[in-house]
Order: structure tokens, then C-alpha cells, then sequence
């Protein structure tokens, strides 16, 4: 059946495969960022919900945390 098509019916073919594939990569390797953003957004959505709930104790020590001292 590849006889009947000429070199350029075949290397559009081809490009067409590549790109198909190319973006099934594209999209699995998204869809893998997109759980990992969605996982970093929890925690920050975590972390907020906790500091809120801080002392003011605890909320210097948190200062002095972040500050390296």
C-alpha cells in the first residue's frame, strides 16, 4: 500500500506521527506539573490555615524561623 503514495504523502504522514506523539508527551508531562502544582498550592492553603492560629509567640518564633536567626 505504500507503493501508491508518493515521497511527499509519506513524509507528511511521517511528520504528523511525530507530531502526535510529541504531544502526547507534552501532555502527559502537564498533566504530571499540574498535580504537582495542585499539591504545592495545599500546602501553602495548609500553612496559612495554621498561621492564623498562631500565638503571638509562636508567631515570632516563626519570624526568627524564617529569618535564619
Amino acid at each position: 500500500m505504500d507503493e501508491c503514495r508518493s515521497d511527499r504523502v509519506r513524509k507528511i504522514l511521517q511528520l504528523e506521527g511525530r507530531a502526535a506523539q510529541s504531544r502526547s508527551t507534552y501532555e502527559s508531562g502537564m498533566a504530571e506539573i499540574a498535580g504537582a502544582r495542585h499539591r504545592a498550592d495545599q500546602y501553602k492553603h495548609a500553612a496559612a490555615a495554621l498561621k492564623v492560629k498562631l500565638t503571638p509567640q509562636e508567631l515570632h518564633q516563626l519570624r526568627r524561623a524564617r529569618s535564619g536567626v
